[in-house]
């Protein structure tokens, strides 16, 4: 089936709890919209950036990785993406400065203003989920590296330090909406449809 695509492209950050699904939902915002998936996970590990910083002692224990690289990255994809086609943000930016410099360069770019989406869980279904998941990394299923229970306890306290600021940030400047995160993936891709549908129908 044909990506599904409105008359003028948007652009979706997609922020959430640590295992709420974000990336699940990415792949199918992504695959419906024929966005551009920006998933700051998958774009650290490449060979090129990884040469930049020490991935063992920052992501790989739940810690952030380094603004300069992230920043980069950010420039990179909203600059580099044809105009016809949106960007999803993937789980970012997770910090304030971030936050700026992606406004800012989302305005540079002359790109529409995005719809933000939160997903919330509770925090014994983030730990119960983290310790179910895997993924695969030489054709083998293996637990990530920033699942275990020190790196989710880092991640939420950067969570609760630096995301909610995040948020608020963007809720002075776009539409934000808090989406539960519970439920099958399709219950959640439903409250995240009517959530983009809405958007599209406002959008001038």
């Amino acid at each position: 089936m044909r990506p599904v695509a409105p008359r003028k492209p948007f652009n979706v950050i997609l922020l959430g709890d640590p295992a709420s699904g974000k990336g699940t939902q990415a792949v199918r915002l992504a695959k419906k919209y024929h966005f551009y998936n920006l998933d700051m996970g998958r774009e650290v590990r490449m060979p090129a950036v990884l040469a930049q910083y020490d991935y063992a002692r920052t992501t790989a224990v739940g810690k952030l990785t380094p603004t300069a690289v992230v920043r980069t990255i950010f420039k990179r994809v909203i600059a580099g993406t044809p105009a016809a086609r949106g960007i999803l943000f993937n789980g970012t930016p997770k910090m304030i400065n971030e936050a700026k410099l992606v406004a800012r360069e989302l305005v540079r770019a002359k790109r529409s203003d995005p719809l933000v989406i939160y997903l919330h869980i509770p925090a014994g279904e983030m730990f119960k989920r983290a310790a179910a998941r895997r993924i695969y990394m030489n054709g083998k299923s293996v637990k990530r590296d920033d699942d275990s229970v020190r790196a989710l306890r880092n991640r939420q306290k950067y969570y609760k330090e630096q995301v909610v600021r995040v948020v608020a940030f963007f809720n002075g400047r776009y539409t934000v909406k808090r989406i539960s995160g519970m439920g099958t993936e399709a219950a959640v891709g439903k409250r995240i449809e009517a959530a983009v549908r809405r958007h599209i129908a406002g959008m001038k």
